[in-house]
């Protein structure tokens, strides 16, 4: 469905910045080639908003599509279980520094497969997850996670405060872009937040997309890029405000952003204008900002698509690290498909044995790089590029090659 009136303000402002052109769904793996003639495509744009500044598509597609059957699961990464633990822990020094000295009780939205959840309940937390996939809820409920399979919106939200009550923390990890109803969702945090509690809840931050040219955190799934300005004027909507924020190195770049009723206990940190002065002098809020974006994205594609066809003119075997949302934009945006890559490898079993959606690149554990020994590898999970070269050292000591794609390829380590 295409909408005219931006997520957050309502305004019918939207102005079209880049044409991704028509793209398979990136979770939309397929089983085997005979599916690829009855593959889906649909349009996408990345839109401005003149009125709120607020980026975002304008291609909304029926989220029980995209979600319900997940195949992203948090526990596959090394680097996302050392994070999840250190999350933990930051999260519960704010917690004790009100004075909370029992543990807090904890909602987390989009809870995945429990993995952060895992680590509040190991440490005396009351905890409850909520999340759309189904096979992933059962992996998290099977684990010992109480969770619930659902979108949470005003409707959810409103459930689980008849039925469970108030929690200390709301949590929503990499979840906001992802969502069509920002106003549910936020209204939604609001009434499942105890009077005295706080929200934190982590967004790519734009700023970051901005400066290294991050054009591949646009898919269908992710429709919504946040600056802590955009973020600010949502939540403000609802009774609420932001007393904090911190830069963290998950996906790519992101913020971390606490939340807590309209004057509530905490003292509003200097870093939360302080961030916002700095996105508006990068020109975050320019239009013409991100028409430059677009035109960098643009020349990108070209230099990047030129660079893997010479490879490929050299007799150069090439394969591609990471099937993750991120990289199946990347590929389908650059037409880097299997007439020119070989396979594609990944951590996640779910996604073993299937096929990229728009490319139709066979998809193999991450043991195949030893057995085959491609030239070089493209990182299209760069966000976890030293994870991944750290694990990968044999395969470098053989002289192998991993190419990061962004802001422009060049080899590493």
């Amino acid at each position: 469905m295409k909408i005219n009136n931006c997520r957050i303000c309502g305004a019918d402002a939207l102005e079209v910045i880049l044409d991704y052109k028509e793209m398979a769904l990136s979770d939309s793996f397929l089983d085997s080639i005979d599916e690829i003639e009855n593959e889906k495509k649909f349009p996408m744009n990345l839109c401005f908003c003149r009125e709120c500044n607020h980026l975002q598509i304008d291609e909304i597609l029926d989220p029980g599509d995209l979600f319900s059957d997940y195949i992203y699961a948090t526990g596959f990464s090394d680097a996302v279980i050392k994070y999840a633990k250190e999350f933990h822990d930051s999260i519960r020094k704010t917690h004790h520094e009100n004075e909370n000295q029992h543990a807090p009780k904890v909602l987390e939205v989009a809870s995945n497969d429990g993995t952060v959840l895992s680590i509040f309940k190991d440490n005396g937390s009351e905890v409850l997850g909520i999340d759309p996939a189904e096979n992933i809820v059962e992996i998290a409920n099977n684990r010992g996670i109480n969770s619930i399979a659902g979108f949470f919106n005003l409707e959810s939200a409103e459930s689980i405060l008849n039925n469970h009550g108030t929690f200390d923390i709301v949590i929503g990890r990499n979840v906001m872009a992802h969502v069509a109803d920002l106003h549910g969702f936020a209204e939604g945090i609001s009434i499942t937040l105890s009077q005295d509690g706080f929200a934190v809840i982590e967004v790519p931050h734009l700023q970051t997309m901005f400066e290294e040219l991050q054009y591949d955190q646009v898919f269908h799934e992710h429709i919504g890029y946040h600056s802590l300005d955009s973020f600010c004027k949502l939540y403000s909507r609802f009774g609420m405000e932001v007393f904090d924020v911190e830069r963290i190195w998950i996906h790519g770049g992101s913020i971390r952003v606490y939340l807590q009723h309209k004057d509530g206990p905490r003292k509003i940190s200097n870093r939360v204008q302080q961030l916002i002065d700095e996105e508006r002098e990068l020109g975050l809020y320019e239009i013409s900002s991100w028409n430059e974006f677009a035109n960098r994205a643009i020349a990108h594609k070209d230099s990047i698509s030129k660079k893997i066809i010479e490879l490929k003119q050299q007799g150069k075997k090439i394969a591609v690290y990471g099937a993750s949302g991120k990289g199946q934009c990347l590929l389908q945006f650059c037409q880097i498909d299997n007439s020119v890559v070989d396979y594609v490898v990944d951590k996640s079993e779910l996604k073993h044995g299937k096929i990229t959606p728009g490319t139709h690149i066979p998809i193999f554990p991450t043991e195949h790089i030893h057995e085959d020994l491609p030239d070089v590898i493209l990182l299209c999970a760069w966000n976890f590029a030293d994870e991944i070269i750290e694990q990968q050292a044999l395969y470098l000591e053989k002289g192998g090659k991993f190419l990061h794609p962004l802001p422009e390829p060049h080899y590493v380590p």
